[in-house]
């Protein structure tokens, strides 16, 4: 990787670099050096406890290790990080203060 240390992959206060897949890791890594600016993970790989105690999806791609949400305010950044994202062929989830990223087979953007 990059531009990511293994630290900022945490699922509460465990790093759980180790769960994510490598593809998925590889993608999260090239979208970063496009967007050109630093990444703030705000959640990658869960278990399916911790993604039940959080509220999460029961068939979350955080449980494969193929999902992040990203931390963003921003509008400028959003929108960069948005385009190059499903030019990568990633699934897009647009929340109000992050980006859902994932890599699915199917891919698709979503604004709950």
């Amino acid at each position: 990787m990059i531009y990511f240390d293994e630290s900022e992959f945490r699922m509460g206060g465990l790093i759980v670099f180790d769960k994510m897949d490598t593809a998925f890791l590889v993608k999260l890594d090239t979208l970063r050096g496009r967007c050109g600016f630093p990444f703030i993970l705000n959640s990658t790989y869960r278990s399916p406890e911790y993604n039940r105690s959080i509220g999460g999806r029961p068939g979350s791609f955080h449980l494969q290790g193929k999902a992040s949400d990203i931390q963003c305010v921003g509008s400028k950044e959003r929108a960069i990080l948005v385009k190059n994202a499903l030019d990568l062929g990633l699934t897009v989830g647009v929340y109000k203060n992050f980006v859902h990223v994932d890599n699915r087979d199917d891919q698709i953007m979503f604004v709950p």
